[in-house]
């Protein structure tokens, strides 16, 4: 069946109508949804910003427990690090009492046998050798201390030498006193009642290792004896006198 197409002017314009009256509704029906739909969007909008604010209040409370953090965890690292000081000069004071210590101990056991030598020791001794670096190369200032432990002190005279064994360019090298002294008008001889400290400068040939001295005293007279002692470089070098 074939649908009439009717030409009529009259029903042509009477759909336009229609047409016209149905396109109003729709534009009014729109215009209503969308000022519905701008209300519940404004509402929203506004919900939005009280969220906002609140997380905005929980940034910033959040910032100040974390700098307050970081202000703690300074304070405790600064702590740590003062302790870690403080231990560290706690150690270097012990270190330094205990070597003052000893040298008193040493010093006191000098005088001992000084003052009481009949209870200690008898005859010539070697009481102490040290050197000590000078700030050139290969130069040093030795200081040796002999004593004598007798019940009646005479006095005591002779003459006192040492070596030192190590490595010039690596091979094995014995530099013998009269090759070190830094002046030949040094003297190596000694005289004394009670003890004597005998010093004098070394000079060692470039690049030469120190490793062992040997230090002897020979007393004079007939009956008089050699004392012979040895120590290792490491045992006798010191910073300071």
């Amino acid at each position: 069946m074939i649908r009439h197409q009717c030409p009529h002017p009259y029903h042509q314009t009477k759909r336009q109508r229609k047409i016209e009256q149905y396109a109003l509704l729709i534009v009014i029906v729109g215009l209503i949804l969308f000022f519905l739909i701008g209300r519940f969007s404004v509402k929203s909008i506004a919900d939005y910003q009280i969220d906002n604010a609140a997380l905005q209040a929980s940034v910033e409370e959040l910032t100040d427990a974390n700098k307050e953090l970081l202000r703690q965890k300074d304070f405790v690292e600064n702590s740590k690090k003062i302790d870690v000081q403080a231990q560290k000069d706690s150690r270097r004071s012990l270190t330094i009492l205990n070597d003052e210590l000893s040298e008193v101990k040493q010093e006191l056991a000098f005088y001992q046998r000084v003052v009481a030598p009949e209870t200690i020791t008898k005859g010539l001794y070697i009481d102490s050798f040290k050197v000590n670096a000078k700030g050139e190369e290969g130069v040093y200032q030795y200081k040796l201390i002999v004593a004598q432990g007798v019940n009646k002190k005479r006095a005591i005279k002779g003459r006192y030498t040492f070596s030192v064994l190590g490595k010039l360019d690596g091979k094995e090298k014995v530099f013998l006193l009269k090759d070190m002294l830094a002046s030949r008008q040094q003297s190596k001889g000694f005289v004394f009642r009670y003890y004597e400290l005998l010093t004098g400068t070394l000079v060692f040939a470039k690049g030469f290792e120190p490793e062992q001295i040997v230090v002897t005293v020979s007393p004079t007279g007939k009956t008089a004896k050699e004392v012979r002692q040895q120590w290792f470089w490491r045992e006798v070098i010191k910073s300071k006198f």
